[in-house]
């Protein structure tokens, strides 16, 4: 191999304007990759590791997260409306600052106070 040639494994593609859709990746590495103007919609991640991962301008409506680790993770400026979290731990999470199992305690003890 001569030095020119890329080391086998270490090619990297710049690809631009191409559908590509239905295509699937499998035992692919894309570390530090980026994706710009891209359509990912309907498209599944199944066991991906994600740390670090950035969503910048995304539109995430509709998505669904399920086994998911967002420990460490930070939200920031979104539109949260209409979220639902179900069967989560959430020690240590806040939301604005105040802690989201706070959050939870005052909500019960009032309800408990309203039912009584």
């Amino acid at each position: 191999m001569s030095a020119e040639e890329p080391e086998a494994g270490r090619d990297k593609l710049v690809i631009d304007n191409m559908y590509l859709c239905g295509s699937q990746f499998t035992r692919v590495s894309l570390k530090d990759s980026t994706f710009s103007d891209a359509h990912l919609m309907g498209a599944r991640f199944e066991d991906v590791n994600g740390a670090g991962l950035q969503f910048d301008n995304a539109n995430l409506g509709g998505a669904r997260f399920h086994n998911v680790s967002f420990q460490g993770g930070a939200i920031e400026n979104a539109n949260l409306s209409g979220l639902t979290i179900t069967q989560a731990l959430c020690d240590g999470m806040t939301i604005n600052g105040i802690a989201v199992t706070d959050m939870i305690a005052a909500y019960e003890a009032q309800k408990d106070r309203d039912d009584g």
